[in-house]
């Protein structure tokens, strides 16, 4: 009961987002071993930040989360933001379907990405409000490829409005007045529709983008037409799919299978983005819901065939 009152103060303190700079940095809870051993290494787990997977790569922390799954991929890999390969190791995706949608207003009369830039449109144009953002990364991508920039938009007499959460209220108030003309971002089940409503579209991912956050690991899947009543077609959307659990490649294969083992046992009392009760194989297997492009680490594998989980 003190440990979970621990961790319980501890994540209120972490959403609180009441003022402008919090009093503190990060909260280590710690929850020591009764009769510690010198052998025994302590284990650090963070909540997914821009700092985390350089944290968990250097040794400073042993678990964390990133969104979506493509960014594990990326690491792996050593692309995009990442100038080498990290030694990434997959202890489980957390099923959560997604798409990075770019809507925009009917009333600028465009049916494409690539005609902001051709036209120098002076957008009003609502995005994640951090930088640092993995939003902001694709974001930056995908108009690279179209020769423009958000700094560009503002420069031709545009404006960005910055949202705190997908669902941001103020971005929802400008979709439905009228003084947001597109938004781009993740979430979409938080803001997509209401654009959707007040006569947004979204507009696919044009070949050119869709090369190139394929060859540094993002994959490029529709939106259904049957997502939403209002959609005429399906439109091709950079994926934002699964939550994955990640540890270095040198984390001790028990420490892992524990945490597997932990994970497993309450995984109904853990909160999921998936509709339905999750199954240990849902967090295992590569789905639409949960990608895998990373391999488990060895604990985290053994853990699962173990209970018959893997495919």
């Amino acid at each position: 009961m003190r440990a979970n009152a621990l961790h319980e103060i501890a994540v209120g303190m972490w959403y609180d987002r009441s003022g402008t700079v919090l009093p503190f940095g990060d909260i280590h809870v710690a929850l020591d071993n009764r009769e510690p051993r010198p052998s025994q290494r302590n284990v650090t787990f963070s909540v997914d930040t821009a700092r985390s997977p350089f944290a968990v790569a250097e040794g400073q922390s042993d678990l964390s989360f990133f969104n979506p799954s493509a960014y594990l991929t990326m690491a792996y890999r050593g692309t995009g933001p990442f100038s080498t390969p990290l030694p990434f190791r997959t202890v489980a995706v957390f099923p959560s379907w997604d798409r990075m949608a770019f809507a925009v207003s009917r009333r600028v009369g465009i049916k494409s990405l690539s005609e902001i830039g051709e036209r120098r449109l002076p957008l009003r144009v609502s995005v994640r409000a951090v930088d640092t953002d993995t939003t902001r990364f694709v974001v930056d991508e995908v108009l690279a490829t179209m020769g423009f920039s958000l700094k560009d938009l503002e420069s031709w007499g545009g404006s960005i409005h910055r949202g705190q959460v997908p669902a941001d209220r103020s971005r929802l108030a400008g979709i439905e007045d009228g003084t947001i003309d597109a938004v781009f971002d993740e979430g979409i089940a938080a803001w997509a529709r209401v654009a959707l409503s007040h006569d947004m579209e979204l507009l696919p991912v044009e070949s050119a983008a869709q090369q190139r956050m394929e060859r540094i690991g993002w994959k490029v899947l529709p939106i259904p037409r049957s997502w939403d009543p209002k959609m005429e077609a399906d439109v091709p959307a950079v994926d934002f799919s699964g939550w994955p659990l990640f540890t270095r490649d040198d984390v001790p294969d028990e420490i892992i299978y524990r945490i597997c083992q932990s994970l497993d046992a309450h995984r109904s009392t853990i909160p999921f983005d998936l509709e339905r009760p999750v199954e240990l194989g849902d967090l295992c297997n590569d789905s639409d819901f949960a990608p895998f492009d990373v391999p488990l680490h060895p604990g985290a594998e053994r853990y699962y065939r173990e209970k018959g989980a893997l495919a």
